[in-house]
């Protein structure tokens, strides 16, 4: 069967799917076994797809050169992934996912010139609190022609060139499931108009979700209710920036709906316990607020800023009169400072308290928690949460970057002082692959330690 960019019959539709679910699937092995790149590329050459998508030569290329070649083992499975991914674009422009000017793996031509400017991110979930797993995220930059084509001739004279660019319209769509049987979906999008004077991001999702929620009293601090959480979440955020200057002032929206059961066999706690407390609460809570925001910010990259600062006062206002089972009121103060020591090396400091006031006994996800890699989400939490983390960023090669980290964080209540709390400290270390160079996109790997176990973690970005 040859495979074509034209209009399909049902049956070819069918072989079609069958075709590329084959394709991602054994493209993840190419880089351990060397002879698929000879049958990989043989099946291509059958196929009048590779005009769009660039597999002319490949075959012979590889196979003139030695299939035991793991680098370029390595290349032929990340082109193979992506490629299926873009089979049917309308585009008729031959994509290249080799930087011409450093001849390694980029994105960026795929970004920019595919017609939905699309990029697939398979991603693996590591989150201590809701186990190993999976995601699936399509990343999409919206950019006009006369943006796509100036980040081009920048990123053709400059080797970051087109990363100090205004950020387009960005919208992300993902699912994913874990070993714990958490599942999620969720969408959302962020979009700037008049040169970045104003700002909204929207965004939603759908959980159902397994996670370990844990006492804030010291004496019971290592027992945990492992609770089944199902529901869905709405956020809204509109900013507007005060003309001449890089402060924004704007308002929020949450809203969060959510129908709790516990899982008797995975908790320390007695069944007959659990059941009693569950009695006594609210097992299908719904929160909904309306927020204040102040931010500045004057980072010099939206995904990998290497200079610049962010700081965010933000203050929600929890009501009935808004849809909300609960009155209270949360606060959100965050720093975020990068400085260039040099051309290589990066120091970033991040500080963060929040804390929450209510004359209720609130749902335990509202309450605030210790965020730091090395440290399970909601496993410190507190009415009062202060944290802080220092990263350094070494740029080894234009391409390559390794960063060390070290935080620290308290929780506590309101009743009592929150620097009275134990410390809870995490550190690690991590490296960063430019993924998409005309974009300043990022993507690696932390590992780190924390109180009770060591995790690693898939991030894009600085890990901030």
């Amino acid at each position: 069967m040859r495979l074509s960019n034209s209009s399909l019959n049902d049956k070819d539709e069918k072989d079609t799917c069958i075709y590329l679910n084959i394709v991602v699937e054994l493209a993840r092995m190419v880089a351990e076994n060397s002879w698929l790149v000879y049958w990989l590329t043989r099946a291509f050459s059958y196929c009048d797809l590779f005009e769009n998508i660039q597999f002319q030569g490949l075959y012979s290329k590889f196979v003139n050169e030695g299939s035991n070649n793991v680098i370029n083992n390595n290349k032929i499975a990340l082109t193979l992934t992506i490629a299926a991914s873009s089979l049917f674009s309308s585009s008729a422009t031959a994509i290249d996912f080799f930087d011409p000017i450093d001849g390694y793996f980029d994105a960026g031509e795929y970004l920019a010139e595919n017609a939905y400017g699309f990029l697939p991110v398979p991603s693996i979930i590591t989150e201590p609190s809701v186990g190993n797993g999976l995601a699936v995220m399509g990343l999409f930059l919206h950019e006009t022609d006369a943006q796509r084509d100036k980040r081009k001739e920048v990123a053709t004279h400059s080797i970051d060139g087109g990363a100090q660019l205004l950020t387009p319209g960005i919208s992300v769509v993902g699912v994913g499931a874990t070993d714990n049987g958490t599942k999620m979906g969720f969408a959302g999008h962020r979009q700037t108009w008049g040169k970045d004077s104003i700002r909204y991001l929207v965004g939603g999702g759908y959980g159902d979700i397994n996670m370990s929620y844990y006492s804030q009293n010291d004496f019971a601090d290592a027992l945990s209710l492992d609770l089944n959480l199902q529901g869905y979440g709405l956020l809204q955020k509109f900013q507007y920036r005060i003309p001449g200057s890089a402060f924004f002032v704007g308002v929020s929206q949450k809203f969060l709906s959510v129908d709790m059961t516990n899982r008797h066999e995975n908790s320390a706690v007695p069944a007959e316990l659990i059941d009693r407390l569950t009695g006594l609460l609210n097992v299908s809570p719904k929160v909904s607020a309306l927020g204040a925001v102040i931010e500045y910010d004057s980072l010099n990259n939206f995904f990998l800023p290497t200079s610049g600062y962010n700081y965010i006062f933000e203050y929600d206002w929890f009501s009935e009169s808004l849809g909300s089972d609960y009155d209270y009121q949360t606060l959100n103060v965050e720093g975020i400072n990068y400085w260039a020591l040099s051309k290589s090396l990066t120091f970033g400091l991040k500080a963060r308290y929040q804390s929450v006031t209510s004359d209720d006994r609130l749902p335990v996800f509202a309450y605030p928690y210790i965020d730091l890699r090395g440290i399970p989400k909601n496993r410190y939490q507190g009415e009062n949460v202060g944290s802080a983390e220092v990263q350094l960023m070494w740029k080894l090669t234009p391409r390559w970057m390794l960063l060390s980290f070290l935080g620290s964080g308290v929780a506590g209540d309101l009743s009592s002082s929150m620097w009275d709390s134990d410390q809870q400290n995490a550190y690690g270390v991590g490296f960063r692959y430019t993924i998409a160079r005309r974009y300043g996109l990022h993507m690696g790997i932390d590992v780190a330690k924390g109180p009770e176990d060591v995790a690693w973690y898939v991030n894009v970005g600085t890990g901030f």
